[in-house]
């Protein structure tokens, strides 16, 4: 339940018992004074709740998307141990494997799940082509690692999801601000009313 929910039952309550007091039995209910002024107050730190709550799913989708772009390039350096495996092995990729590798880190640099992913499944697939028993372990990882790049569908959007979190922050910020001035509003009125 939000502040607010709870000041507008208080209010409501202190009107039903102006409404109820003798002197007031023929007069419209008046509002306590300084309403307008906790309402304000209390609409203010529901503003920052909800930027609160912006803040968090905004920090969550860029954890995310940083957990993505890591498992490409991730991907990209098993292929990279792949090929020091087939070349200190003495079995050389052949030119399709070398352009694989080559693929596989660009597509990493670029931030491609679906590119990483084709590449690393093209790089296991030509180092099947070398006599190389002693590396199938390395290939199965890359194998594992391209269905997790395929995966990765939030990689790409690091950078707009930093903005977001940037322009949610920048935002709580304001709404900070507004329930200071808000809340200071308020508890001059209260001053006014008993000093």
């Amino acid at each position: 339940m939000k502040i607010r929910t709870a000041g507008a039952a208080a209010l409501v309550a202190a009107s039903v018992l102006a409404a109820l007091a003798p002197s007031q039995a023929f007069a419209a209910p008046q509002a306590p004074p300084c309403t307008k002024k906790n309402i304000a107050y209390l609409d203010a730190q529901d503003r920052q709740e909800d930027a609160e709550a912006k803040v968090t799913a905004a920090e969550k989708a860029l954890d995310r998307a940083r957990a993505d772009r890591e498992t490409l390039n991730k991907t990209a350096r098993i292929g990279v141990q792949l090929v020091y495996v087939l070349e200190g092995g003495d079995a050389p990729l052949n030119g399709e494997g070398k352009q694989a590798a080559r693929d596989l880190s660009a597509a990493a640099d670029r931030h491609n799940p679906a590119a990483t992913a084709d590449a690393a499944v093209r790089l296991a697939n030509a180092a099947d082509k070398a006599p190389a028993d002693w590396a199938k372990e390395a290939k199965a990882s890359l194998r594992t690692a391209a269905e997790s790049a395929r995966k990765a569908t939030e990689a790409p959007t690091v950078e707009a999801r930093q903005s977001d979190l940037d322009t949610a922050r920048s935002e709580l910020t304001d709404t900070a601000k507004k329930v200071r001035s808000a809340r200071d509003t308020y508890r001059n009125c209260l001053d006014n009313l008993v000093n």
